[in-house]
């Protein structure tokens, strides 16, 4: 490149006659204006420096304006900065233990409200079951009739004694010295014990036509202190049970909604149930007790103590038993239908996989009865003639259990009576856990009712005392009777509620606890520190976007040169 000065003063050669020299000068004052710029940053060190001296001394926080009191030594100012610096660093580790646990969405149940009314809170289901499993009556009325299909012409006594064996069906897991014996009972009633539309023996069928009558057993009926009738849609209904055929009342959930009246919570008020204590009909008890059985459960689940929330009682004869339920409500906050199942640990009633019925709607009592019908029609390719056909998954090729299966349930009774829905490995318990039936997609309902009772009794003469004699004539009462009285114990329940622990405010309130302990911190420290922070950050970038500025401009001055190659 030619240098233009040297060679020639022509100025029709520049585009810009004075750019050397404009050039020249601008050099100079970028120089000087250097100096000044090197002033400038100095001055806005020092005003921040001034600034945050001025913060440290005035800020509402607590000693910190120790660091610069002149009064102070150097070493007592140290020591205020370690001391500064440690409560800092605390901070940070209680802040970060307690962000775990917020992220973790724990969800707890609390008591929303000790006093609940309880006419709000639905009736249970109430099961009465005769320890006599099997009616003299009826027992020898089906023994004439296989006497009646015997080829050898046996005794009726003899079929009576033989159906004894179908005792076995209740009471799983006993010691069987005469397996022969009723294995060929088995064998001559599944030949002449079948009707002619039958496939198979049909054990349920046999063992509801042998079991007490709840007419036979049932003699009278009250409620509210009103006279009911013992048998309707409303009242008492043969239904199953763990016991088999029983006679429950309010299976249909009828009383769920009542009113103030109807509240249930004294004696007089609840359910009273006068019961045959006879024992003429007595054949075959499975327990070894001189009572019957009641089973207080929720109307919508399968009455089974071993599938939970099924609660068992035993009165005794020739007594007046007082029940008294204390239910507890399970309520669970709408906005949690936005947690997965497994997230927030429990089902609602729309998204449980359990068959679209009108009987039988999700609870966990009925997903544990229908697993354990899973795992014993999977291992014994039968179903226990108790349990309901609602819960089964797969009709097709289904025969109910007898007495050739006893075998097989004894063998895995273990199994079906323990049951877990997580698996956590125990010390000492390894075995038991393997051989426990495993439910893990089974999980507590998240609206749910749950009871607890307890049972006092009074001889039954104070009853008898009390019986006028035209209701003694009517109903047939003889001194040879129960009485049993369901009632709520108190007039208010337990509501709690399940809800998310970490809520908004709890997490505002626990963070501002903790920087307050620490540090005294307070919204008025967070804004003086908000506004110094935002301050330089606007001047910082006030100062990024003046040097692009001056960057591009000298950008285009430099392309606006004009350079004359030779």
């Amino acid at each position: 490149m030619v240098n233009i000065e040297s060679t020639s003063n022509a100025i029709w050669w520049i585009k810009n006659p004075n750019a050397g020299k404009v050039g020249k000068a601008d050099a100079a004052v970028g120089k000087g204006a250097g100096g000044k710029g090197d002033e400038r940053k100095a001055s806005l060190g020092s005003s921040f420096s001034l600034d945050m001296v001025e913060l440290l001394r005035n800020i509402s926080l607590q000693g910190y304006n120790k660091l610069l009191a002149p009064e102070l030594t150097l070493l007592e100012r140290l020591i205020w900065l370690a001391l500064h610096m440690t409560t800092f660093l605390a901070m940070l580790a209680v802040l970060l233990l307690t962000w775990e646990q917020f992220i973790a969405q724990y969800f707890v149940i609390n008591l929303k409200d000790p006093l609940y009314p309880v006419e709000n809170v639905p009736f249970p289901a109430v099961s009465i079951c005769p320890n006599n499993r099997l009616s003299m009556q009826s027992v020898f009325t089906y023994a004439r009739e296989l006497q009646s299909n015997d080829p050898a012409f046996r005794q009726v006594e003899y079929f009576a004694e033989q159906l004894k064996y179908l005792s076995k069906l209740y009471v799983i897991g006993e010691v069987n010295d005469d397996v022969e014996e009723y294995l060929n009972f088995q064998a001559f009633l599944d030949l002449f014990g079948t009707w002619n539309n039958e496939t198979f023996f049909n054990t349920r069928r046999i063992m509801k036509l042998l079991s007490p009558k709840c007419e036979e057993y049932i003699l009278k009926c009250s409620l509210s202190n009103i006279d009911i009738p013992c048998f309707s849609a409303t009242a008492f209904q043969e239904s199953l049970t763990k016991y088999g055929p029983c006679c429950t009342f309010n299976t249909q959930n009828t009383l769920k909604n009542r009113d103030f009246k109807n509240r249930f919570a004294n004696s007089a008020q609840g359910l009273t149930v006068v019961i045959n204590a006879s024992h003429a009909d007595y054949f075959a008890p499975i327990l070894h007790t001189n009572g019957y059985i009641v089973i207080v459960h929720d109307a919508n689940n399968f009455p089974s103590i071993a599938s939970s929330n099924s609660l068992e009682m035993f009165p005794g004869q020739r007594e007046e038993s007082f029940l008294k339920i204390f239910p507890r409500i399970i309520d669970t906050d709408k906005s949690l239908h936005s947690f997965s199942p497994t997230a927030r640990r429990c089902y609602f009633h729309s998204e449980a996989n359990m068959p679209d019925l009108n009987k039988y709607v999700y609870t966990f009592p009925n997903c544990i009865t229908r697993c354990r019908i899973r795992s014993i029609i999977a291992l014994c390719n039968c179903l226990p003639f108790q349990l309901p056909l609602e819960l089964v998954d797969s009709l097709e090729g289904l025969v109910f259990c007898t007495l050739t299966h006893i075998s097989c349930l004894s063998q895995y009774q273990f199994k079906w009576n323990n049951v877990l829905t997580e698996r956590e490995r125990i010390y000492g318990l390894e075995r038991e856990i393997e051989e426990a039936l495993y439910c893990p997609h089974c999980l507590p309902s998240c609206n749910d009712v749950q009871y607890r009772i307890s049972m006092s009794v009074l001889p039954i003469d104070n009853y008898l005392a009390t019986v006028k004699p035209d209701e003694d004539n009517e109903t047939d009462i003889t001194s040879d009777i129960s009485v049993l009285r369901v009632f709520f114990g108190e007039p208010h329940a337990h509501l709690y509620t399940r809800l998310l622990n970490n809520q908004w405010f709890e997490i505002f309130s626990t963070i501002g606890n903790i920087l307050s302990i620490f540090m005294g911190f307070s919204l008025v420290a967070i804004f003086e520190l908000s506004f110094y922070f935002f301050k330089y950050i606007y001047i910082g970038c006030n100062r990024i976007i003046e040097r692009n500025r001056a960057n591009n401009h000298a950008k285009m001055f430099d392309a606006s040169k004009l350079h004359i190659y030779p």
